[in-house]
């Protein structure tokens, strides 16, 4: 089986972050998205992996030269292409096995892959979506709750009396025949479905009842992802040299540990800190430089400048 991380998108929620690192380098944690996407895959047993790249190619490609264990990287040139341009492009490798699956750069997830991809191989289905209980109610993706089979997105398809909504997660696994479906003119993967569906291929959902996924598209998404770590309500790891105080809830770097309190749902990256500062409900990324007796709270500090949080995720 194939992986394909799909890390062309320009993230414009996240500028000014992503008006310097392409939204893939964007850090969570400590670790960047395309690391956590790349490391997920390989913990399921992925290891033919592939990325997309549009924007900013040049870092992807020094991120790649980096890693020990190196990806095939796809760049797109002109317009962006679209989840469904990104699969046509890269169809050659894509179909080098008989399945393979596909994951947005900026969802972070944990769920039994492995499971997934055995239920989906004893299926007859031409694609598998992968999503989670809209436990609110509305979901971004409709199915038959009997059999599982993908019906629709909410707004335009007719909800029968069998009909579910699901959290589509931004994660599919494919049959290598999907990509016959697949032309030069395909931007969104949505109408892809569908003309797989009104070529008589069955499209299935697999909602996962265990595990969990976040979307990191906005800042306040972003904090929130390094706020629920500090609650230990996350199976998502700090980087390398940081150091968490799950009591007083804050993370810093492991040579400020015993020198340096921030204040609560402070996750701080940098060693660059003054002497008196106050940090709240803030994440500051490595490279930042914070000047004594600062009261910072509500903000994503970076080294290009720095983002408010305005309520909840």
């Amino acid at each position: 089986m194939r992986g394909f991380v799909l890390a062309a998108g320009f993230g414009t929620r996240l500028r000014p972050l992503t008006e310097h690192i392409p939204k893939a380098l964007v850090t969570v944690c400590g670790k960047p998205l395309l690391e956590r996407s790349l490391s997920f895959m390989r913990n399921q047993g992925i290891e033919e992996i592939a990325v997309n790249s549009h924007y900013l190619p040049e870092m992807l490609q020094r991120f790649r030269a980096g890693q020990n264990n190196s990806f095939e990287l796809f760049q797109e040139n002109g317009a962006i292409r679209g989840t469904g341009g990104a699969l046509f492009n890269a169809k050659e490798f894509l179909g080098g096995d008989d399945l393979f699956f596909v994951l947005n750069v900026d969802i972070l997830c944990s769920f039994d892959l492995k499971k997934v991809i055995r239920d989906f191989s004893s299926s007859s289905a031409l694609c598998g979506l992968i999503a989670f209980p809209a436990e609110s109610g509305r979901g971004t993706i409709l199915y038959n709750r009997t059999t599982g089979i993908y019906e629709g997105t909410p707004g335009e398809t007719e909800r029968g009396r069998l009909t579910a909504d699901a959290l589509f997660i931004g994660a599919a696994i494919y049959r290598k025949e999907f990509l016959d479906l697949l032309t030069p003119f395909d931007f969104s993967i949505v109408p892809v479905w569908k003309r797989a569906v009104a070529a008589g291929n069955e499209v299935r959902l697999f909602v996962q009842q265990s595990g969990w996924w976040k979307d990191i598209g906005t800042p306040e998404a972003l904090a929130a992802v390094h706020f629920s770590v500090l609650d230990a309500q996350s199976g998502i790891e700090a980087g390398e040299k940081l150091k968490i105080n799950y009591a007083q809830k804050y993370c810093v770097p492991e040579m400020l540990y015993e020198r340096f309190f921030p204040g609560p749902y402070a996750w701080v990256e940098t060693v660059n800190v003054g002497e008196g500062c106050r940090i709240s409900r803030s994440v500051v990324l490595e490279g930042v430089e914070i000047s004594g007796g600062v009261n910072i709270t509500d903000s994503i500090l970076t080294p290009w400048g720095d983002i408010k949080i305005h309520g909840k995720d």
